[in-house]
């Protein structure tokens, strides 16, 4: 997965977007379904649990499907490869341990998933003004360089690829 730069304002406002009209269509299908199962299966003075979690159930397949297909819409490149990035930083992270172990032998490929995961984890808190702990990844990325400089290596994010994690 290649780290591409994203427009900020853009991908706040995409998401936004996205977020609403997924609400909006969630509470509009769930209830309309629910009302209808109520309409054609409920009984008078019977309990609609169920049929209301029914109807809730069938708003969340309805919306997640129509998010899945319209994923590789243009609309959604910037939100959509965001979720594909925190999705491989989120694989990365369950191997973290190992990964971080075999970086401190200074295993390129350790080396490389980290890398990789600093810069994409510094993309994401960007865009998520989630600035609280960027200091302490800069502290970490700016060590992770210094090893490899020091150790004669070269290493570039950009070679990270996911089969390199079955690896550790």
């Amino acid at each position: 997965m290649q780290l591409k730069s994203i427009d900020k304002e853009r991908y706040r406002s995409r998401l936004n977007r996205i977020i609403l009209a997924s609400i909006l269509a969630l509470a509009g299908i769930s209830l309309g379904s629910s009302t209808l199962l109520i309409q054609l299966f409920s009984e008078p003075g019977a309990g609609n649990f169920w049929l209301n979690a029914t109807g809730v159930l069938i708003g969340c397949l309805v919306v997640g499907t129509a998010l899945k297909r319209l994923k590789s819409h243009p609309y959604f490149f910037e939100v959509a490869y965001i979720w594909d990035l925190k999705h491989e930083l989120n694989l990365i992270q369950r191997k973290l341990k190992a990964v971080s172990a075999a970086a401190d032998q200074l295993d390129p490929t350790a080396l490389t998933i980290l890398a990789f995961s600093y810069a994409g984890s510094r993309l994401i808190w960007q865009l998520d003004d989630n600035t609280l702990v960027l200091s302490e990844l800069n502290q970490a990325d700016n060590a992770l360089q210094q090893n490899i400089t020091e150790a004669g290596l070269q290493i570039d994010p950009a070679q990270y690829q996911r089969p390199m994690l079955e690896k550790f």
